[in-house]
């Protein structure tokens, strides 16, 4: 996890780029940088596995994320220190962790009482910050990045394949990670409702990118009758016309990778933000709608299989590939990428469970977020690892805040 966070910052080719905020709702790349070794002091220090501080200046300056709706509310005023200082520091937490590792007990079971759960957090949260934070270096101008050695990109096959709808019979579904699971878990995965799921209908593929083409060619971004109101202030506010990471020239449009300029990929999955699916939705007309958890998680329960080599997950393949590509792996018989590629935006609000509890050492982790304001995705992306890619994780994020995410259609039978 340590490494995987190193290889991705070794992008980043200049320190001055580490304090500029490439999404102005987010800290500098600074803050990311110090913040995920900042995260295992604290929590280590917090179930008592250690007793000492390393710095504690950078274990408060470095402690909290922000989620701002505005970029008012950022507080811009922190005094960021040095690239060098920073990378000091987190060679010495690294050191720490490994002696933590190297003195720790495990041969009972850590359960989320055990002070060892706060080892297993860190390795976590960092996983989750990889992704995050890959999601706004990709917003870096090109001269400021440089892919890393070894990271490679997908193929592109040109022209998706047709993109079936398939009808899938409703049934009995159960949401929450069982407490007894030999696996790590977040707060908001424990807890379980059942709910009962009605027929519907949903497109095997996500929603490529030359399907999403033709809904920026029919303009659809100055259609305000196909927006919400929230998503249409949105899209005025940032002036969006079309997908973050297109980039128009006199042609059509190019891709922003990671760190390239690509050709467009017409096969992969369109990634954009639930406001610009839910304008996609009501421009196709007919009632077509988001996934609700609850169907994705019908859907995942009746996968044959869930070999992590049916998917784009892991970070085997570091960006988007083709959809359906995986379709003859035996990865679902009904759709396919339910888990990987990139992110399904869902229809819910994110909701807590019954029986939901906020774990004692991270009270913000979940339930500050709890709210119609954030919006679900499920099944990760090809940026997911660890238990961010297992079939209990539940992610939520702003409807409009650029992740590795996008969509398949649904409609009620």
């Amino acid at each position: 996890t340590w490494e995987l966070y190193e290889w991705l910052f070794s992008s980043i080719h200049s320190d001055e780029a580490l304090y500029v905020n490439p999404d102005p709702r987010r800290h500098p790349l600074i803050f990311y940088l110090g913040h995920t070794a900042v995260f295992y002091v604290n929590k280590l220090m917090a179930t008592g596995v250690i007793t000492e501080r390393i710095n504690p200046e950078f274990e408060h300056l470095f402690a909290v994320g922000v989620d701002p709706a505005t970029v008012k509310e950022l507080d811009i005023s922190a005094a960021w220190p040095s690239v060098d200082a920073v990378r000091a520091y987190r060679q010495k937490v690294f050191t720490l962790v490994l002696t933590v590792i190297d003195k720790a007990d495990f041969s009972g079971k850590i359960d989320w009482d055990h002070p060892l759960w706060a080892l297993f957090m860190g390795l976590e949260h960092d996983r989750i910050h990889f992704e995050t934070s890959s999601a706004l270096i990709r917003q870096y101008p090109l001269d400021v990045v440089k892919r890393p050695a070894h990271w490679q990109y997908s193929n592109s096959n040109g022209l998706p394949p047709a993109n079936e709808i398939v009808s899938v019979a409703g049934g009995v579904v159960t949401i929450g990670h069982p407490k007894d699971s030999n696996m790590y878990g977040w707060d908001n995965e424990y807890g379980q409702q059942q709910f009962e799921v009605a027929d519907f209908e949903v497109s095997q593929n996500m929603v490529s990118n030359a399907e999403y083409l033709e809904f920026v060619a029919a303009d659809g971004y100055n259609m305000e009758a196909l927006w919400s109101e929230a998503g249409w202030a949105w899209r005025v506010k940032y002036g969006m016309d079309h997908p973050k990471f297109w980039v128009a020239n006199d042609e059509g449009f190019q891709y922003r990778a990671m760190f390239d300029l690509l050709p467009m990929p017409m096969d992969w999955p369109a990634e954009v933000t639930c406001f610009e699916v839910e304008a996609y939705c009501s421009w196709k007309g007919s009632a077509w709608r988001l996934l609700s958890e609850r169907e994705w998680k019908l859907l995942s329960d009746r996968v044959p299989s869930h070999s992590p080599h049916n998917y784009n997950l892991n970070i085997v393949m570091q960006s988007p590939s083709p959809v359906g590509q995986f379709a003859n792996k035996g990865a679902n018989t009904l759709v396919n990428d339910l888990y990987g590629n990139v992110w399904d935006w869902l229809s819910d609000d994110f909701y807590k469970l019954s029986g939901y509890q906020v774990h004692p050492i991270y009270l913000d982790f979940s339930e500050p977020y709890i709210d119609e304001n954030h919006g679900m995705m499920a099944g990760g992306s090809w940026a997911s690892s660890g238990t961010s890619a297992s079939q209990y994780y539940r992610l939520w994020f702003r409807r409009g805040f650029f992740q590795h995410a996008g969509f398949r259609l649904a409609k009620s039978i």
